[in-house]
């Protein structure tokens, strides 16, 4: 895929590398299973033939018996054993064969070397060039540094401010801003989003995860004790489904309520399974 020199690329090698890395652990895994049951499984082959009143099987218990012994129907489960051992041969070998190339994939495949690329330059030309791919620090600076007007806080609202200054609307808030900060998240608070249907909202935080280049909206519902509060959060959070965000895919939802206040293990659960 090639990409105007113009514009940052927002993509991820660590997709294809963690989805190549998963795919040869589940191999891994299935030719083990399949090696053990093949070891349990009984000598020989099945053949296999069909004609107008029934489907017949025959056992070749030996390679050079190519007609087998007719297996009666109450030895089906034979069959049964026979077919699922020629299956797991066949089905072993095309594996050896995949797992053979992904791994010689891994081998060569060095994606960060296009950012190395950059990386290697003098400070004074990385001035003068637009990089296909930004390395995580500036990209991670050039989101940060995105211009965007917060929504306004009531006259005589309660003044809460995180511990780099930011002023937010609760103490939870809080709590969710500092722990970003501590993790170093980069993120946005309270900044505007258009939604096809519903016009312009502000999610609590948008986060933005470095490594993957993905944003995720974090929307605290810190009164969900209160009735008409609780209505509003639902219909919200059914308002960010329809457009296309789900918990745990793009969107973060914590809650409280009187008696239950929000846990900062939860917050750091979200951070360290989605953000880092």
């Amino acid at each position: 895929m090639i990409m105007k020199e113009s514009k940052i690329v927002e993509l991820n090698h660590d997709f294809l590398l963690e989805y190549v890395k998963e795919r040869v652990a589940e191999i891994e895994q299935v030719l083990m299973d399949k090696e053990m049951s093949i070891e349990k499984a009984p000598v020989g082959k099945i053949r296999v033939t069909q004609n107008r009143l029934a489907t017949q099987y025959y056992y070749r218990k030996e390679t050079v018996d190519r007609n087998g012994v007719y297996l009666k129907r109450n030895q089906n489960k034979l069959a049964a054993a026979l077919a699922q051992k020629d299956y797991d041969c066949k089905l072993i070998a095309e594996l050896t064969v995949e797992i053979k190339i992904l791994k010689r994939f891994l081998n060569s495949y060095q994606p960060k070397r296009i950012e190395e690329i950059y990386n290697s330059l003098h400070e004074c030309r990385k001035t003068l060039i637009r990089p296909v791919i930004l390395p995580d620090e500036d990209y991670a600076r050039e989101w940060m540094n995105f211009e965007y007007k917060m929504k306004a806080f009531n006259d005589g609202a309660s003044e809460y401010y995180s511990a780099k200054g930011e002023r937010v609307r609760s103490k939870s808030e809080i709590i969710i801003a500092d722990t970003l900060n501590r993790f170093n998240i980069p993120y946005r608070y309270e900044c505007p989003l258009q939604i096809r249907g519903c016009g312009t909202i502000h999610p609590d935080f948008t986060c933005l995860n470095v490594r993957m280049r993905k944003e995720f909206l974090w929307e605290h519902n810190g009164m969900m004790s209160d009735a008409d509060y609780a209505d509003y959060a639902t219909k919200r959070i059914d308002m960010y489904t329809l457009a296309g965000y789900s918990a745990d895919e793009n969107l973060i939802l914590t809650y409280e309520t009187v008696n239950k206040p929000l846990n900062s293990r939860v917050i750091e659960y979200y951070i360290r399974k989605l953000l880092l």
